[in-house]
C-alpha cells in the first residue's frame, strides 16, 4: 500500500507542476493584454520558468541525492507554489517575470525526483514503464491544468486561478510528508560516500546518445506545453475556454497513446540486453513516431489535427519515460540516478528553453506555426538516428570518496 501511494503522489507532484504551466499558456491572451505584449515577448515570458530551471537542474539533483525525496518534494512544491501565488499578486511585468523565474527553482528536481522515486520502487524490468506512468503526469498536468485554468480564467481572471493553483501545491506539500518515509531519507549518510564526476559522461557516447533523444522530444515537449492553446485557438478559431478544454483532450488522448506505447515498449525489452542499451531502439522508434507533427499544416479537418496532435504528444511522454529509463539501465552507480538525471536534464532543457522563444520569433515574422512544425519534424528525425546509433555501452560516472579525486 505504501508503494502505491508513492507512485500515486508522486504522479500527483507531476501534474500539479505541468498543471501550474499549463495555467500560463491558457491565461497568455489575457496576459498579453494586460501587459501589452508583442509575440515575441510572450515568448520570452513563456520560457521565463526556463532560465533558473535549466541551470538548477544539476544542483537540485545533487541536492536530491544527499537529502532525499521525502525533504527536496516538500521544499520544491513549496518554492513554486510560493511563486504562484507571487504571479498572481504581480502588476508589472519584472514582477510577473520573478514569478516565473522563482516558479522554475522550485520545478527544477521535479523531474530527477520522480525518476529517483520511480526507479527505487519498481523493477529494473518494469522502470520504462514505471517512468512513462510518472510522464504522464505531464499531459494529465497540462490537460487538467488547461480545463480548469480555462474555466478560471474565464469566470474569475488569470490572477485568482494563479492564486487557486498555488494553493493546491501546498497541500500536496502536506500531505508528501506523510507518505514519503522519513527513514528514506539521508542515503549518503547510511552508505559509503560516492563522489560524483561528470568528466565521465562526457566521454561517454552513451550519455550523449541519450541527451540527443531527451533534447530532442523535450523541444517538441516545450512546444507543445507552450504554444498548444495558441496553435488550438488559432487553427480552429476556438473560445478561450474552448481552447483550453481541446487542450485537454489532446492531453487526454495522449494518455492513453503513451501508456499503449510504454507497454508495447517493455514487451520489446523483454528478454533484451538491456545493460548494452537495447531500449535505444524504443526510443529511437518513439522520436520517429513524434515527427508526424511535420504533416500537420496539411490537415485541414479537425478530427485530423487532433488526432496528429494526440499522437505526437502522446509519444512525447512515452519517448522520456524510456529515455530516463535506458539512462538507468546503462548506469553503474544507481545512487548517483537524481544527479545524472540532473545533468542529462540541464542539456535537454538547454534545448527545450529555446522552443518557445524561436516559436514566437517564427509566428512574429511569418504568422503561422507551418515552418515550426516543419522545422521540428526534422530535428526529431535526426534525433532519432542518434538516438539509434550511441548509447551502447555502461556508463560508470562515479568512484568511492578517497579512491579519485572529484573531476
Amino acid at each position: 500500500m505504501r508503494k502505491v501511494l508513492i507512485y500515486v503522489f508522486t504522479v500527483v507532484m507531476c501534474i500539479i507542476c505541468y498543471g501550474d504551466r499549463a495555467a500560463l499558456s491558457v491565461s497568455l491572451p489575457k496576459i498579453i493584454d494586460d501587459f501589452g505584449l508583442s509575440a515575441s515577448q510572450a515568448g520570452w515570458v513563456l520560457s521565463s520558468f526556463l532560465w533558473s530551471y535549466f541551470f538548477l537542474n544539476l544542483p537540485s539533483s545533487l541536492l536530491l541525492d544527499r537529502l532525499g525525496p521525502r525533504v527536496i518534494g516538500f521544499g520544491a512544491v513549496a518554492i513554486w507554489s510560493a511563486a504562484m501565488v507571487e504571479g498572481s499578486l504581480a502588476f508589472t511585468l519584472p514582477a510577473f517575470l520573478l514569478s516565473r523565474v522563482v516558479l522554475g527553482v522550485g520545478e527544477s528536481p521535479t523531474f530527477s525526483l520522480g525518476a529517483k522515486v520511480m526507479r527505487k520502487w519498481s523493477s529494473p524490468q518494469r522502470a520504462g514503464l514505471a517512468m512513462t506512468f510518472f510522464t504522464n503526469g505531464i499531459s494529465i498536468g497540462l490537460g487538467a491544468g488547461a480545463v480548469s485554468a480555462g474555466y478560471l480564467v474565464s469566470a474569475f481572471g488569470w490572477r485568482r486561478a494563479f492564486l487557486i493553483l498555488g494553493c493546491i501545491g501546498f497541500l500536496w506539500c502536506l500531505a508528501w510528508l506523510f507518505v514519503y518515509p522519513p527513514d528514506e531519507e539521508r542515503p549518503a549518510l547510511r552508505k559509503p560516500r560516492i563522489t560524483f564526476s561528470v568528466r565521465p559522461f562526457f566521454a561517454s557516447k552513451s550519455f550523449w546518445g541519450i541527451v540527443i533523444g531527451q533534447s530532442c522530444a523535450n523541444y517538441a515537449n516545450f512546444l507543445m506545453m507552450s504554444w498548444l492553446p495558441v496553435i488550438l485557438k488559432k487553427n480552429l478559431h476556438l473560445s478561450l475556454a474552448e481552447s483550453g478544454l481541446y487542450t485537454a483532450y489532446c492531453y487526454g488522448g495522449a494518455v492513453i497513446v503513451s501508456i499503449v506505447a510504454g507497454k508495447l515498449g517493455e514487451r520489446f525489452c523483454v528478454g533484451r540486453n538491456l545493460l548494452a542499451g537495447d531500449r535505444r531502439y524504443v526510443v529511437s522508434s518513439y522520436l520517429v513516431m513524434i515527427a508526424i507533427i511535420g504533416v500537420l499544416p496539411f490537415l485541414h479537418s479537425v478530427l485530423a489535427i487532433m488526432l496528429c496532435l494526440v499522437l505526437s504528444m502522446g509519444f512525447v511522454t512515452a519517448c522520456t519515460g524510456a529515455n530516463m529509463a535506458l539512462l538507468a539501465d546503462l548506469l553503474v552507480e544507481h545512487e548517483t540516478l537524481g544527479a545524472a538525471n540532473g545533468l542529462l536534464l540541464t542539456f535537454s532543457n538547454g534545448i527545450g528553453i529555446l522552443a518557445p522563444v524561436v516559436t514566437g520569433y517564427i509566428l512574429q515574422f511569418t504568422g503561422g506555426f507551418e515552418d515550426v512544425f516543419y522545422m521540428v519534424a526534422v530535428l526529431l528525425l535526426a534525433g532519432s538516428i542518434g538516438s539509434a546509433l550511441l548509447p551502447k555501452e555502461t556508463i560508470s560516472v562515479a568512484m568511492k570518496e578517497g579512491e579519485a579525486k572529484c573531476a
